[in-house]
């Protein structure tokens, strides 16, 4: 097996254009993770790329996509090429066990339309929000990097994060992601590295937030009986 290589936005793009052209149907797909801040110039390369795409049409038309290129799978999600060591890693509505809600996908960015194959970037605050789910080292890099390098916008941030902590504790109870809780713990890991990088008076804010959202994840794991009206409520 060959040495997994950093993809850089040129090796990317070429990848999207095979695919594009071997697709035998339409297909949209949102592309996160490192990918995204490779072809935003954030970072230099990444080691793979990550899709979501809607339905499971959409799935198995980019897997045979994946293995007429001549990609195989090594896991439910991974694909690798053995020849070019690329990496991709393709799901189905969702990352990480959390939905691709309409709240992350919105303002999505157009990358481009590669034959049948028409590929969005997810926003950057919707990547902090993924890349939140990890306790993976590189990712706390990644949103220090989008702190630093891009514009985040904080309240937006905040909004989406707390409209799908709403959706998962109203669907999932106990099982959802208090994924403005996950936020804050991301957050304060990234200080720790990079002393200050996220403002003071935001991280006192998410916090506030965030501890209210998992006082009402312990009443659902304490079998409590709390009702819609305690989850819609807003943030400020």
């Amino acid at each position: 097996m060959l040495p997994a290589r950093g993809k850089g936005r040129e090796d990317i793009i070429e990848l999207l254009e095979s695919i594009g052209r071997v697709l035998n149907k339409p297909v949209r797909a949102y592309i996160l993770g490192g990918a995204v801040l490779t072809l935003r110039g954030v970072k230099e390369s990444t080691l793979d790329i990550d899709i979501i795409v809607e339905d499971s049409d959409s799935y198995r038309a980019l897997v045979e996509a994946l293995q007429a290129l001549g990609f195989i799978r090594e896991d439910k999600l991974r694909f690798r090429n053995p020849l070019t060591s690329e990496y991709v890693d393709v799901d189905v509505g969702k990352f990480i066990k959390l939905p691709l809600y309409t709240e992350l996908k919105r303002d999505a960015q157009l990358l481009g339309v590669f034959g049948n194959l028409t590929v969005l970037l997810l926003p950057n605050e919707s990547v902090i929000l993924f890349k939140s789910l990890t306790e993976r080292e590189k990712d706390i890099d990644d949103i220090a990097d989008i702190i630093m390098r891009e514009s985040v916008n904080w309240d937006k941030l905040l909004q989406t994060a707390v409209n799908v902590t709403e959706k998962e504790l109203e669907k999932k109870g106990a099982k959802g992601i208090v994924l403005v809780y996950e936020l804050l713990v991301a957050l304060k890991r990234v200080n720790e590295k990079y002393p200050n990088l996220v403002p003071q008076n935001i991280l006192r804010r998410i916090e506030r937030v965030a501890k209210k959202y998992f006082k009402i994840w312990l009443e659902y794991a304490s079998n409590a009986e709390t009702s819609r009206d305690i989850v819609k409520h807003e943030y400020q």
